[in-house]
């Protein structure tokens, strides 16, 4: 039996669902963007516009908004996480203590991507070839940051095996071993916190100013306007003296600063699809809109004091990419969600509901390649256009190992 139609004035408000495809579709669509330009990076005589702009000019390209993305993305997802588990029960304290457990495996896996960049990793003083070295390690990361599988007696034993890997990696990391200048080895040493690292950094910095202003958006836009100002103060000397010691690990306008910017802008959208926060359609696309062109305005408003660099992390950098970022989610948005269209963003979404998998498999592939010489099968070209296809290829690999595995319920959760 048809039923009447509602007017707009008592049509029932929207009741968000767990998880918002349109977030999972664009969190897919930047990793795999990360995964072809990290390919194109190592590709000779392709355009400058496909890689990252010198940190000499006041500039970027396409490639350096793939990490704001990245803040971007966790800044949604954080009002979002942290009210289903309140639903939960969980009080304010368990929360940050999951989000503590959070950043130190984003610092700890960070930190070994430094260490192994640029051929760093000895392998005689570690006793063990780099290949499988990275591949047993990330392999154990696979198997203990695994979401949880069966019940019963396959639980028990996905959990031992969770133990035996993390021994496994524990003593992976005892032994490892890599180059430094003058000819000597050493441990795993803090030169930067790498990707992974800073993302961790900006989040734990995001998730305690959500919590403590109990998600007010007014509040939280203040809090963004100070994460601006720490920038500049930092760049111009001003940050306290008692902040010294933690500046020599990293700098504080960056951490806590513009990357802390970035996210919080998500942490604004996010606002929007928490049940707390329900609205409809039309505002939450008019919220997003604005904001987005209020931060682009506002980074080029502030652009000739630092200019625009990835490289510097500088102030505009951070508020014109968050703009951008809060647009491109609004196209997502507004085509899936609004319109309906979400059958041509199937592909992404494996992606984007396994980020760190994805973001990983690339170092377990390449060391496999590695280890049974199969690197030709897959590295067919190393230069021009004709290496842009074999990294299109190779990240279409990724996509296709992703989507295997997260069908096959192995999903890794920090």
């Amino acid at each position: 039996m048809p039923t009447k139609r509602r007017s707009a004035k008592t049509e029932a408000k929207p009741v968000p669902t767990s998880r918002l495809a349109s977030l999972d579709a664009f969190r897919g669509f930047d990793i795999l963007t990360m995964i072809f330009v990290n390919y194109c990076a190592g590709i000779a005589n392709i355009p400058a516009w496909m890689k990252h702009a010198p940190s000499n000019i006041d500039g970027y390209t396409f490639v350096d908004v793939v990490f704001p993305g990245f803040l971007f993305i966790v800044g949604v997802a954080i009002p979002l996480a942290i009210q289903s588990r309140l639903a939960k029960g969980d009080n304010p304290w368990q929360i940050l203590a999951h989000i503590i457990r959070r950043v130190a495996g984003l610092l700890l896996l960070g930190v070994v991507f430094v260490n192994m960049e640029d051929g760093r990793f000895n392998e005689a003083a570690t006793g063990m070839g780099e290949s499988l070295w990275t591949l047993l390690f990330f392999l154990g990361v696979i198997v203990v940051w695994s979401a949880p599988l069966g019940k019963g007696t396959v639980r028990l034993v996905h959990y031992a095996l969770k133990a035996v890997c993390g021994i496994g990696m524990a003593w992976l990391l005892f032994i490892f071993r890599r180059s430094v200048e003058g000819g000597g080895v050493s441990w795993l040493q803090h030169e930067w916190w790498g990707i992974l690292g800073l993302i961790g950094w900006a989040y734990l910095a995001a998730s305690i100013i959500y919590l403590v202003t109990r998600g007010n958006r007014t509040a939280i836009m203040g809090f963004l306007a100070l994460t601006v100002a720490i920038y500049i103060g930092d760049r111009h000397g001003s940050i306290p003296g008692y902040l010294d010691p933690f500046s020599r690990w990293e700098s504080i306008g960056g951490l806590f600063g513009t990357d802390a910017t970035i996210v919080l802008a998500g942490v604004l959208v996010g606002q929007l699809f928490t049940k707390e926060a329900v609205e409809y359609p039309c505002n939450k696309v008019s919220f997003m809109l604005w904001l987005g062109l209020g931060l682009y305005a506002a980074g080029m408003l502030i652009r000739p004091l630092h200019g625009i660099s990835k490289d510097n992390g500088t102030d505009a950098y951070a508020l014109v990419t968050a703009g951008e970022c809060c647009l491109l989610f609004l196209a997502f948005y507004w085509v899936m969600d609004i319109w309906g269209l979400k059958k041509w963003a199937v592909w992404l979404i494996p992606v984007g509901v396994n980020p760190l998998l994805a973001y990983i498999l690339p170092d377990i592939f390449g060391s496999f390649l590695d280890l049974a010489n199969l690197h030709r099968l897959f590295w067919w070209v190393h230069s021009g256009w004709n290496g842009v296809a074999n990294c299109a290829v190779m990240t279409a690999v990724i996509l296709a190992l992703t989507a295997g595995l997260t069908q096959a319920r192995i999903r890794l959760k920090l």
